[in-house]
């Protein structure tokens, strides 16, 4: 029995890795890819029971395996790593938050983005939670907005202190709103966008098929926005419905994006839970950057929302 176990665990193992490492192609691959984050353990537990098992070659299959899932795993924990000398820049702070079909406390909401961003990027926003923000008063210190609200998980959402120019709507079908943010001192205005990709468990024959096929529209969609933008930042973050172990969401970032939990080594950021008694589980959340550097970045609990928000702090170079 050991040995069947050791062996089952080793498969899986190999199974997962096969699944983070190529394009996913159905859900079953997806879901060993969107639980990547704790096949190091399982790695773990296969190497003490190939040593329990005193098989030899086991034991050296089962630490090459762990060896190469933690390798995997490293790039996103902060290693005493070090930056360069970075060019005159100013902060960005970026709040992004699915609300939950507009289920989040407003008031918290709206404490929290006048403390601590400049930009909000938000998704699910319904007409009755715009509403609320409204009366809150949060266009009091975000005057500046571009607003599409519609019932369910549909609605998208981008505040900001400073001047905003929208961008054309979406060619690809993908429910994103992008601008141009005029921030005082940079040459070149940066290019933010509010990004909602649709779940790939949404229910319905052809919910993968299609999630396969938004996202990969996003990654032509994320090079539009990086031709737009020319030298000048590009900050995109929301709901992203997909976690950085599945290829299709590492293959968005081939066009010079950066993950700012990469960026920053801030480590494994949970964001989702699928219910309220359990903790956030998988990364589905994320802020991009190109042209501008991610400081920091973490995830906040938001009474309302069955997804943590996220705070991150951007630099963006005074002149490209």
């Amino acid at each position: 029995m050991p040995v069947t176990l050791t062996v089952a665990a080793l498969l899986y193992v190999v199974a997962a890795l096969i699944a983070r490492t190529v394009p996913l192609a159905n859900l079953p691959a997806l879901v060993l890819a969107a639980g990547f984050a704790y096949v190091p353990l399982f790695a773990l537990c296969a190497v003490i029971l190939t040593a329990l098992c005193r098989k030899k070659l086991l034991s050296m299959i089962g630490i090459v395996l762990l060896a190469t899932c933690v390798a995997v795993q490293v790039p996103w924990h902060d290693l005493g790593r070090t930056s360069g000398t970075a060019p005159p820049s100013i902060e960005l702070r970026v709040l992004s938050s699915n609300i939950q079909k507009g289920e989040v406390d407003p008031t918290a909401f709206i404490n929290l983005a006048v403390d601590s961003a400049d930009i909000i990027t938000m998704s699910e926003l319904t007409a009755e939670a715009a509403a609320r923000f409204r009366e809150g008063g949060l266009r009091r210190t975000f005057p500046y907005s571009i607003l599409v609200p519609r019932p369910g998980a549909g609605g998208m959402g981008l505040w900001s202190r400073y001047p905003l120019t929208a961008l054309a709507p979406s060619n690809y079908g993908n429910n994103f709103i992008a601008a141009r943010v005029r921030v005082p001192g940079v040459r070149d205005d940066p290019v933010v966008a509010s990004v909602h990709l649709m779940s790939p468990l949404a229910g319905g024959a052809n919910t993968f098929a299609q999630w396969n096929h938004r996202i990969t529209a996003a990654k032509a969609e994320f090079a539009d926005y990086a031709e737009t933008a020319g030298p000048a930042a590009v900050i995109i973050a929301g709901d992203f419905n997909a976690t950085p172990d599945m290829r299709q969401f590492r293959d968005l970032l081939d066009v010079g994006y950066r993950d700012a939990v990469n960026q920053t080594g801030a480590g494994f950021s949970p964001t989702y839970s699928p219910h309220p008694a359990i903790p956030p589980l998988i990364t589905i959340d994320h802020v991009l950057t190109r042209n501008s550097t991610a400081q920091s970045i973490h995830t906040v609990d938001i009474p309302g929302t069955d997804h943590r928000a996220l705070l991150a702090t951007v630099a963006v170079p005074l002149v490209p």
